[in-house]
């Protein structure tokens, strides 16, 4: 059985859980799940997953020349990795957004994971959730999007 680890910022519980969605997928195409915060993953943890997906809320991402869009706490865990820690290893990316630029921030990780070595299996979603600035929890995703976050995580396993 594969193994699957789904890692995320979420500071108000939208990224998580497209998170979950996204595990729910995996899970119903008969991958394990782990679905943690980046807070609580550490580099020692990684060998043993064949899959690492990794979350983040979209932060000014559709101001490309400026900003990655990768919230902080991504950007500070990716960073305190070995560079080639993703090396050979299947990964993917997905984003949470109010407004604009989660496909920018989608794009921002799935660039930085294959400069760590990683194998990006498809194209991350971004889904519309949320509200503004991040000060309140605001509305929550669509069962459209939420649909599309399973379907991705099946695609997922299938890929891998």
């Amino acid at each position: 059985m594969s193994r699957a680890l789904i890692t995320y910022y979420s500071k108000t519980g939208h990224t998580q859980q497209a998170g979950e969605d996204i595990a729910e997928g995996l899970r119903e195409a008969g991958v394990e799940v782990t679905l943690k915060p980046v807070s609580e993953v550490e580099p020692a943890d990684l060998p043993g997953y064949d899959l690492i997906v990794i979350g983040s809320p979209c932060h000014a991402g559709s101001v490309r020349v400026l900003f990655s869009g990768i919230a902080g706490p991504v950007s500070e865990w990716l960073g305190a990795l070995p560079w080639k820690v993703f090396a050979g290893k299947a990964v993917a990316a997905f984003a949470v957004h109010f407004s604009l630029g989660a496909k920018a921030t989608v794009e921002s990780l799935q660039r930085l994971l294959t400069d760590m070595g990683g194998r990006v299996l498809i194209p991350g979603p971004a889904v519309k959730a949320g509200a503004p600035l991040s000060l309140w929890r605001g509305p929550d995703a669509s069962p459209e999007d939420r649909e599309h976050l399973r379907h991705f995580g099946r695609n997922l396993a299938r890929e891998l």
